[in-house]
């Protein structure tokens, strides 16, 4: 089951739009960040946006090897894995708190979850899966960082 890509350009554009209007309603813990700390979560944050458009893109057309790839490479952006310290990861979940830290590892076993499917070739599986990826995504951004777009 493929949805055209048109769909996904659409839903991206209006999280962005709905992620952005929250900005005057609700705080923003991650704009407390600063130095190191900030930058790595700035540096993942891009990456998986990034990876989040290259699936759009491998789901549209059909391409599981690709979803895989890059579901994969979204499953290794875990902070911990950049070049952090562990004072650096204490200083994150004490600025953004221990549901941060469970909303993050959730989104990233989702991107695992994902990569199993693509091995599989699962289509529907995949695109249910990133589906639950996007949720995530927008959730978090509600929470942490309302100024910043989903899939830019």
């Amino acid at each position: 089951m493929k949805k055209p890509f048109a769909i996904w350009v659409v839903l991206a554009a209006t999280l962005t739009f709905s992620v952005g209007a929250l900005q005057d309603e609700v705080s923003a813990p991650a704009e407390a960040l600063t130095g190191k700390v900030r930058s790595f979560l700035k540096k993942e944050m891009r990456l998986l946006a990034e990876g989040g458009r290259a699936i759009e893109g491998a789901l549209a057309a059909g391409k599981s090897e690709r979803v895989a790839v890059e579901a994969e490479k979204m499953h290794e952006t875990f902070v911990h894995k950049e070049e952090v310290t562990t004072f650096d990861l204490r200083i994150l979940q004490a600025e953004l708190g221990e549901e941060f830290v469970m909303q993050d590892n959730a989104f990233h076993a989702l991107a695992r979850e994902l990569e199993a499917h693509a091995q599989k070739n699962d289509l529907i599986e995949q695109q249910r899966v990133f589906d639950a990826m996007l949720r995530q995504c927008v959730a978090c951004h509600k929470t942490y960082a309302p100024e910043a777009p989903v899939l830019e």
